[in-house]
């Protein structure tokens, strides 16, 4: 958590001495950049079998990390829209158990997205923003069966805050929602010897970040 940190840090507290070096136009070209924080994964899986519904839930944290590019356009003195393309992972992984007795082990993956952002400056250097958009979530389920590995499309919102810390340089903070929605599983429902399986998958995510402006 120590990015999350340090990067929470500069963007809410960036000191007044930066002001002078920072570019006059800020928020307004390329950039690329790093972020890292703080990811919490939830799922519900229903499992029927002989007509008896079982539901084993998940919710487990972790250490988000990635890196983000985009572009952003100053529409007026205080309103910036920007595009933004993202590809982030998570450690550690989800276990549990449903009412069958059936262990499952869910390990996200890869997370690509792509979404749109429209600020507002209330300082010369400070963007208040959301955001909204699409992602692509790569997860492995396991069982003692086998393991079933699926891309799941869904949506990101977010709200978040980026402060120029130097010139050509920006920290931001930023909180996340993404629904994944639910899915049928069939390949699952055999591997336990089930009639079907259902997934439903959502994420909360915060996370604190470096860009980098050209």
């Amino acid at each position: 958590m120590r990015i999350f940190a340090v990067a929470a840090v500069l963007a809410l507290t960036a000191a007044p001495a930066f002001a002078q070096s920072s570019d006059p136009s800020p928020f307004n070209g390329f950039f690329a950049g790093v972020q890292g924080g703080w990811q919490q994964d939830r799922q519900r899986l229903d499992v029927t079998d002989n007509g008896v519904l079982s539901s084993a839930t998940a919710k487990k944290s972790g250490l988000s990390y990635g890196g983000q590019f985009g572009y952003d356009l100053r529409l007026t003195p205080n309103v910036v829209a920007g595009l933004e393309a993202s590809a982030t992972g998570r450690t550690g992984a989800d276990n549990y158990v449903d009412g069958f007795g059936n262990s499952y082990r869910l390990k996200s993956g890869r997370t690509l997205g792509a979404s749109a952002r429209l600020g507002y400056l209330v300082s010369p250097g400070g963007l208040v923003y959301g955001r909204a958009g699409y992602a692509n979530a790569r997860f492995n389920l396991d069982t003692a069966g086998g393991r079933i590995s699926e891309d799941r499309d869904g949506y990101v919102l977010g709200v978040g805050y980026e402060q120029v810390v130097a010139r050509n340089v920006s920290a931001r903070v930023e909180y996340d929602y993404s629904r994944f929605g639910s899915d049928d599983l069939p390949g699952l429902a055999t591997n336990v010897g089930a009639d079907s399986a259902r997934l439903n998958y959502n994420r909360n995510a915060v996370t604190a970040g470096l860009n980098f402006r050209f």
